[in-house]
């Protein structure tokens, strides 16, 4: 893996939850069309329009989305924001409290009527008995909680969906695409947007958004003098309205090269690899009264954990080059298909001296 990873020979990494690893392999890619790009001036010219198709074909691909439907933006909060923009603010919303910054903030800011369910061990109740009571048009959340790691039970969302079809279900996948094999075509979610530079390793630069065609359909008088089912990036068309002009190819590029990775390694394999060793973190965090009560009062949880330590913990951790960090009141560290046994007891043994 330090061949993929080369910081892996130096560093235990545990903040992938925050940045994602740039693998060797996409370090070159990069450098190579950024190479490209400076000796031949011709060589975008001859390429973009097809380029930019090729991938979003290998994105909607990987999601199992509509091709046409599928949006590149250079992050979540861009695309996002430019949806919010076209709904009328009556329209009413139901956020989890204390949900990613990006989601809540842009909703509480334009006005939009609000409820809030608590962030629980609980949670898929409280959401079911929210919608029932609230009513709202949007229910917006994160797959995984950033903070907690708190991962959304993914079959609740469809049996929610089927029970209160008018609702529309948008969802933050930035903390969990690229830890297991995901089908939006068979989801409950009705639009599904994320950043790509954490789990995916595809770098800084580059995101997405996919609708189901019927969400479209729905959102459509919404988008007047429009062409819904036009595919071209161009202003008029249902994608070009998300997607920006002047998208850097080479964040797109490595977006492309990021998914041909995992497709390479095998999502199933990094399946396995992400539950055996969060499996133990969790294992030896509970027995140590680290996680909170209502993770450890869930079935389902992601591979992010929030840990009751203090900053000088952290200053020890980054001192022996093991790397994490403060976030909300405790230690976040998350695991990948990188991390190992031994990471996990190096961690442990640098946090035990404090216990």
């Amino acid at each position: 893996m330090t061949l993929t990873f080369p910081v892996l020979e130096d560093f235990v990494y545990l903040n992938t939850p925050e940045q994602g690893l740039i693998s060797q392999e996409l370090k070159d890619y990069k450098t190579c069309f950024a190479n490209q790009l400076a000796s031949d001036p011709l060589f975008m010219m001859r390429k973009r329009g097809d380029f930019l198709e090729e991938v979003r074909r290998t994105v909607a691909h990987f999601l199992d989305s509509d091709y046409q439907f599928t949006a590149l933006t250079p992050n979540f909060s861009l695309a996002f924001n430019a949806l919010l923009e076209k709904l009328p603010r009556s329209k009413r919303f139901l956020l989890i409290d204390g949900d990613y910054p990006s989601i809540n903030y842009p909703v509480i800011s334009m006005g939009f009527p609000t409820s809030y369910v608590p962030l629980c061990a609980d949670l898929e109740h409280q959401i079911w008995d929210a919608v029932k009571k609230h009513e709202p048009d949007f229910l917006c959340l994160s797959i995984v909680q950033y903070i907690s790691g708190m991962k959304i039970d993914l079959d609740f969302l469809k049996d929610l969906k089927a029970s209160f079809p008018d609702v529309i279900i948008i969802a933050d996948a930035t903390q969990y695409l690229g830890v297991e094999e995901f089908r939006f075509r068979e989801s409950g979610i009705d639009i599904l947007a994320a950043s790509c530079y954490k789990w995916m390793h595809a770098g800084n630069g580059n995101a997405f958004m996919c609708f189901k065609e019927e969400t479209v359909a729905r959102l459509s008088e919404y988008f007047p003098h429009i062409e819904i089912s036009e595919i071209r990036n161009q202003r008029g068309s249902f994608i070009g309205y998300f997607e920006p002009g002047h998208l850097d190819s080479v964040s797109f590029g490595a977006l492309r090269k990021a998914i041909e990775l995992i497709d390479s390694y095998g999502i199933h394999k990094i399946s396995i690899a992400i539950n055996k060793i969060s499996s133990q973190a969790k294992t030896a965090f509970a027995s140590r009264n680290l996680i909170a009560s209502e993770v450890l009062g869930r079935d389902v949880h992601s591979s992010i954990f929030n840990l009751k330590l203090s900053d000088e913990v952290l200053q020890d951790l980054l001192a022996v080059k093991i790397l994490c960090c403060k976030r909300g009141d405790g230690i976040r560290v998350g695991f990948h298909y990188y991390n190992t046994t031994e990471d996990l007891d190096q961690f442990l043994n640098t946090i035990d001296r404090h216990l």
